[in-house]
């Protein structure tokens, strides 16, 4: 995490380092808001649920880490670094966005999956819970592209000082996502959970112990003052 602060001027002008970030990060955006919007038809049939459920929960836990390293690596590569190249840049978003497509490629996944009854309810379940997590993502790349395309309009927009010493704070937060509850109470249904005498969230996988990821940064220093 970084706290930078620094005195705004009358006129920001952005390292270009930062204006490219903002602008390989645009079709990043983008590409998660399509995914977002499809609507898959569900083609491919379940075979066991259970495994269903178990392999989504994993590959998306196991993708949660990772991503959180590419965003703290976003600040360290190239936000925090006066020295960064334009190809720098691209290499640090492009490993951000290896990650994101891997969640994207699991998210059509779940979503071909073709269920009924009970079944079909944990494969929605599922689903949410991939959504919610691309929905928090997709909000922070939002601010992040905005915040570098026009900070000026952020600053006003979140009624943060556009004078003095300020701070932009880009932070993103991954919560457990609400169907992670319904998802529970279907598995401890269906015994995903046994043979363990009491319900554990163990089934959960990563989301069972970790309750909410904040992956923080800000822009401050960073943002204003050098034109590389």
């Amino acid at each position: 995490m970084r706290e930078g602060v620094m005195a705004m001027t009358d006129e920001i002008t952005l390292p270009s380092r930062l204006v490219c970030l903002g602008e390989a990060m645009a079709p990043v955006l983008g590409k998660l808001d399509a995914a977002l919007s499809e609507q898959s038809q569900p083609t491919v049939p379940v075979g066991s649920i259970v495994d269903v459920i178990k392999e989504g929960l994993s590959a998306l836990g196991g993708s949660m880490p990772r991503l959180s390293d590419q965003v703290n690596g976003l600040m360290t590569d190239v936000a925090a670094n006066e020295s960064a190249s334009d190809r720098d840049v691209y290499r640090a978003v492009g490993r951000f966005e290896g990650v994101l497509d891997e969640i994207i490629s699991n998210y059509r996944k779940v979503c071909r999956h073709s269920a009924y009854g009970s079944d079909e309810e944990a494969c929605e379940l599922l689903a949410g819970t991939y959504r919610h997590s691309m929905r928090e993502i997709l909000n922070w790349l939002k601010d992040l592209v905005d915040t570098l395309s026009d900070p000026i309009a952020v600053l006003n927009r979140k009624g943060l000082p556009t004078t003095g010493s300020i701070e932009i704070p880009l932070t993103l937060t991954l919560t457990s996502a609400p169907e992670l509850a319904g998802l529970q109470r279907w598995g401890e249904r269906n015994s995903l959970y046994s043979p363990s005498p009491t319900p554990t969230n163990q089934g959960l996988g990563f989301w069972g112990t970790v309750g909410a990821i904040a992956i923080g940064w800000g822009i401050g220093e960073a943002l204003f003052g050098d034109d590389d």
